[in-house]
């Protein structure tokens, strides 16, 4: 279900919403919008229009900070279309990325040949990279905390992961496709998310289109079973029968669906839109990793060495003494 537009902005301004921390280039293009960015316009109702700021100003000042606000508005202009043509940029470049992500795809899956690369030779078959985006998944300090065991089975069946940036109308918003090998889970070769932008300059999207997944009978992720015995109780549960009923569980494939907001988001408590922005801030918090970290250094993550070290560089025997073994349990996944 598509969203309308500045829905999802109006219910993030009531819930006093924070952008997700991003990472990378993200964090960068995060900071230029809202540093450089033209502020957006305040709800109506919030500031009467007819304030005079400078009432309490000298008029030499006054003046001064008329001509200050031609500059702004020459500025923000100025930005308004650095923001575009960033945008069209970013969508050149990854066209011509394009290639070398198929190339990717062919390495990975076994169908391109490689050299030696000053490697010893082995015996062992070469059959491409097995479980290649499923471990660089888990490997993310952030995406790997939404992973649990049965998303992992169905993540080894991952060919590819794409991220694409759309232009014209709609400069600023991006789509990202999950491409699978035949599975037993479901039917989807493909599985898309995008994220509309209003605006180029816009830092929280306007829309979040998901998709349907056409799981295969009792392989969905996103829901457990549970058995429920339902008999009669005036004769003390003689002749209850049990049955299986299906409740919402915590699964990575959580991210692909759409946020279902009502037409007046008034009509939520605040409970519900607490809710409904958790979910939004974790799509987008996802969305904003797998587009400026996973995807541009999947080999790094693959192979372990884009994760942040486990201690800082400061932390050496000499100085802290030597570390001894503790055993920990294993963090369960974030809740999805």
């Amino acid at each position: 279900m598509a969203l309308a537009a500045r829905t999802v902005s109006n219910i993030l301004r009531r819930c006093n919403y924070a952008s997700p921390a991003l990472s990378g280039m993200g964090r960068a293009l995060a900071t230029s919008r809202a540093v450089l960015a033209p502020p957006p316009a305040v709800a109506a109702g919030d500031i009467a229009e007819d304030i005079d700021w400078t009432e309490d100003m000298p008029v030499p000042v006054k003046r001064r900070v008329a001509a200050l606000r031609e500059v702004q508005e020459d500025y923000d202009k100025l930005i308004k279309q650095f923001i575009k043509e960033r945008a069209e940029l970013q969508a050149k470049y990854e066209q011509q990325a394009a290639p070398m992500m198929d190339k990717r795809v062919r390495l990975v899956a076994g169908e391109e040949k490689v050299g030696a690369y000053d490697i010893a030779d082995s015996d062992e078959p070469d059959e491409g990279i097995p479980d290649f985006w499923l471990t660089a998944i888990t490997n993310h300090d952030l995406l790997g905390e939404y992973v649990t065991e049965r998303d992992a089975e169905v993540l080894s069946y991952l060919a590819d992961v794409r991220v694409a940036s759309l232009t014209g109308e709609e400069a600023g918003s991006f789509k990202l496709t999950f491409s699978f090998r035949d599975n037993p889970f479901f039917t989807n070769k493909v599985l898309e998310k995008t994220f509309y932008m209003e605006n180029p300059d816009e830092i929280v999207p306007d829309k979040f289109v998901g998709c349907s997944i056409d799981w295969a009978a009792g392989k969905d992720t996103t829901v457990s079973v549970v058995k429920k015995k339902v008999g009669d109780k005036k004769n003390k549960g003689k002749g209850a029968v049990t049955i299986n009923q299906t409740k919402p569980c915590d699964s990575f494939f959580n991210f692909f669906k759409t946020p279902v907001v009502p037409e007046n988001p008034d009509d939520l408590s605040e409970e519900e839109l607490e809710a409904l922005q958790q979910q939004m801030d974790e799509d987008y918090e996802i969305a904003t990793a797998l587009r400026e970290s996973l995807v541009p250094r999947a080999v790094e993550w693959f192979t372990g060495e884009a994760a942040p070290p486990l201690y800082g560089d400061e932390f050496d025997d000499g100085e802290y003494g030597e570390f001894e073994d503790e055993e920990e349990p294993e963090p369960a996944p974030r809740r999805r």
